[in-house]
């Protein structure tokens, strides 16, 4: 009786102590509470618990256990100590980074980092859900990790923790008016986590930045007024939470849970508020009260009756059969069979294996709705599984391939005497003509330039490097052989014009010839003809080959020795011709 009586004293004492926490945080297998930095209690065991959130409406946390074979988020009731299984494993490699709860429409958000994902259920009485969640938004580069709700005005807000473009984007809770509110034009980096302050209409968030440097950012819920609540180095922060005052989060870098006031200054030091000597915390929650986040704040009057009304949630839908996980860790158990029915993206005998086991090579695998895997590959692979190498054979000659930071196309550093987009091109050989050295001319007293032209000339430099001299003066060496050479060369031109002339001259001149035809007697017709004929050409006329015509001096009469060629020199040729011949 005695042990009965203690052992619901310690439950009372427990129940209390959960209901006036201040700080709650998942811890490896189990979720603690803490208040003014003490750990007062601290829940049942699980697997392994990563992301959480509080619902102070219906008091209750939601958080994620990463190593149950079913079932991998869950409700817990502070009041009733009863904790419930909401939503299926997809497959055995999702990666659940946030939480966040709505209770004005009962609907839990969760982001996938791993299939680049937002998902949500409603937790509303009589709604219907697919078992592993609803997808509401699908992104391709992103790679969505933090998650707040804004139930005032009906918006979720979520972080992308891509670093070639890190942003925080928001939507309505159906997905639509999707617009990014902070982007690396205000330095983001890794914002890691994201939390709401209603009353303040405010947004913060957690920027884990490159190198040691850290910095708590918030802004006005329109990503405007952006302010620095704290910068500073060698924190790793995770996870962030708001109270009416102060700032929470965690620390992974050293362990420790720290806070910091909502409106200090730039110079306020942050407080350590517990340190965690085993295990590293995941997720953090403050408690809160609803009047403190709705009072003077028209937009949340539907939060504020809510409050007062405190409608119900869902407590009959169809969890996840705890007897699953006895035999088929992926699956249903057929009734009134050792059999498994398994669960897309599983097979096996006892649904044991994924299809994404050692299916990509250089990537990310996730199952498409039909069971299919499907891979994202890292950068620099491609492939359908992810099993080439875009550098692969890609770069000749012995170059090195690297993939740009900014295209993520594979680029060659080629070595020696290569080229081109692939090194495949051998350089075009330059010869360099070396730069004739600047030499002072000495020039003579018969130049016309003076000293000062000659100066100033001498230093004037072409675009192409050859140095000009610049001296006018006569050159006794170069000079006289170019005017000898004009003056030949002028010379054999007119030489060569006037034997050309004198061969077209004598080329026109006619030649002179005579035909005389002497018959000595008639002849029958039969008989040849007795007839001479003799061509008596100009002399002058005549060439080498030609025989030249001439009368014998012995029978030229003495008179005509001495005279002159003429006439009579011709008619005593013809007076010759026509005597007889003597046979």
């Amino acid at each position: 009786m005695c042990r009965i009586q203690f052992l619901l004293a310690v439950a009372a004492v427990t129940i209390n102590a959960a209901q006036s926490w201040d700080l709650a945080v998942t811890n490896k297998d189990q979720i603690e509470f803490y208040t003014n930095g003490t750990k007062v209690a601290q829940g049942y065991k699980f697997g392994e618990l990563t992301a959480l959130a509080y619902d102070a409406v219906h008091n209750m946390l939601l958080f994620v256990d990463r190593q149950n074979d079913n079932a991998s988020i869950f409700s817990y009731h502070l009041a009733t100590k009863k904790y419930q299984p909401l939503v299926r494993k997809r497959y055995l490699y999702e990666n659940i980074q946030g939480l966040a709860f709505d209770p004005v429409t009962s609907k839990l958000f969760w982001t996938d980092a791993r299939d680049r994902s937002i998902y949500w259920i409603s937790l509303a009485p009589g709604s219907k859900n697919d078992v592993y969640g609803n997808l509401l938004i699908k992104m391709d580069d992103e790679i969505p990790r933090a998650i707040a709700v804004d139930s005032c005005r009906g918006y979720i807000y979520w972080s992308n923790t891509n670093i070639t473009n890190p942003t925080i984007e928001r939507a309505r809770f159906d997905g639509s008016e999707r617009r990014v509110m902070i982007n690396n034009t205000n330095l983001l980096y890794m914002p890691v986590s994201i939390a709401i302050d209603q009353h303040s209409r405010r947004m913060y968030w957690a920027d884990d930045k490159e190198g040691i440097h850290f910095s708590i950012e918030s802004s006005d819920l329109d990503g405007k007024d952006v302010q620095v609540e704290l910068a500073g180095q060698h924190h790793q922060p995770n996870s962030l939470a708001l109270s009416k005052d102060t700032i929470y989060w965690i620390d992974w870098g050293s362990k420790i849970m720290w806070k910091l006031p909502k409106h200090g200054d730039r110079e306020t030091e942050p407080k350590e508020v517990a340190m965690f000597d085993d295990e590293t915390p995941f997720g953090i929650v403050a408690n809160y009260k609803i009047e403190d986040q709705t009072r003077d704040v028209p937009e949340c009057d539907k939060l504020a009756k809510l409050m007062a009304n405190r409608t119900a949630i869902n407590d009959t839908f169809t969890p996840v059969p705890k007897r699953e996980g006895l035999y088929c860790l992926h699956g249903e158990v057929l009734n009134g069979k050792m059999a498994c029915k398994c669960t897309v993206g599983y097979f096996g005998p006892r649904c044991e294996s994924s299809v994404c086991q050692n299916y990509c090579l250089q990537g990310d695998c996730s199952v498409t709705s039909d069971g299919q895997p499907t891979c994202r590959c890292k950068d620099g692979f491609s492939g359908e599984r992810c099993e080439v190498n875009v550098c692969e054979n890609y770069c000749l000659n012995d170059a090195t391939c690297r993939l740009n930071a900014e295209t993520k196309l594979p680029q060659c550093s080629c070595l020696g005497d290569y080229e081109g987009t692939r090194c495949e091109v051998m350089k075009i050989a330059v010869t360099e003509t070396p730069v004739k050295p600047e030499v002072p001319c000495n020039c003579t007293n018969d130049s016309n330039g003076t000293k000062a032209s000659a100066a100033a000339s001498s230093e004037a430099q072409s675009n192409d490097g050859i140095i000009r001299d610049s001296c006018d003066a006569w050159d006794p060496v170069r000079d006289p052989i170019m005017m000898v050479l004009g003056i030949l060369c002028g010379a054999l031109c007119v030489a060569c014009a006037v034997l050309i002339t004198k061969i077209l001259h004598l080329k026109k001149r006619p030649r002179i010839k005579k035909r005389i035809i002497v018959n000595k007697n008639v002849t029958p017709l039969t008989a040849r003809p007795d007839q001479c004929e003799i061509t008596i050409e100009n002399c002058c006329n005549m060439n080498i080959c030609e025989t030249p015509c001439f009368e014998p001096r012995s029978t030229i009469r003495p008179t005509l020795l001495d005279a002159k060629p003429g006439k009579e020199e011709k008619r005593n040729l013809i007076a010759n011709m026509e005597q007889p011949d003597d046979f």
